[in-house]
């Protein structure tokens, strides 16, 4: 296992305790799609979450697919997301990768898949990946993580990763060093 792959896994791994522990629910499989070709005709609600600045590292867009039982939000307050409802999936996925491409940093698109309990497709989520030169070290710095909640609503939680968290909060800076 390579390093990026052990880090990966104890982010996803320590952001799977703190869920368990802070929140009841279930969390919802994803997994990462090796194409940029989705075959689905459905429609969907695309929740654009960040992207305030073109500085603003915390920026995902979501695609929830209209007609099933579940209706994924955003943790945290409404003025950090803005939902779209109704759209196509070119237009939702169009929209959707240039409102994560609209960073200084931005280098592709990475695609994940978010699964029901029972294993059906219930979204889409357009992470950006980023130079990384330019954000510590790696071009991945968000964690994910999707917990479905008896009311069929899915919370999506969005953070930073612990080493993109320490490098730009702004709390850590001291500037006297």
């Amino acid at each position: 296992m390579n390093t990026l792959a052990c880090i990966r896994f104890a982010l996803a791994a320590s952001l799977l305790l703190t869920l368990t522990a802070c929140a009841s629910g279930t969390l919802l499989p994803t997994d990462y799609l090796h194409s940029h070709q989705i075959d689905d005709k459905g429609t969907f609600d695309l929740i654009l979450y960040g992207g305030r600045n073109v500085h603003d590292l915390k920026t995902v867009a979501i695609l929830d697919r209209d007609g099933d039982p579940y209706t994924i939000v955003p943790f945290g307050a409404e003025y950090f997301s803005r939902r779209l409802d109704n759209l196509p999936l070119p237009e939702a996925f169009s929209k959707g990768e240039q409102f994560i491409a609209n960073s200084l940093y931005y280098s592709t698109t990475e695609i994940k898949v978010i699964k029901g309990p029972d294993g059906s497709i219930i979204g889409y989520e357009l992470r950006p990946l980023y130079m990384s030169l330019y954000v510590g070290g790696t071009g991945d710095v968000l964690s994910t993580a999707y917990l479905l909640k008896k009311d069929n609503t899915v919370v999506a939680y969005i953070t930073r990763s612990r080493q993109v968290h320490r490098l730009f909060d702004e709390d850590d800076f001291d500037w006297r060093r």
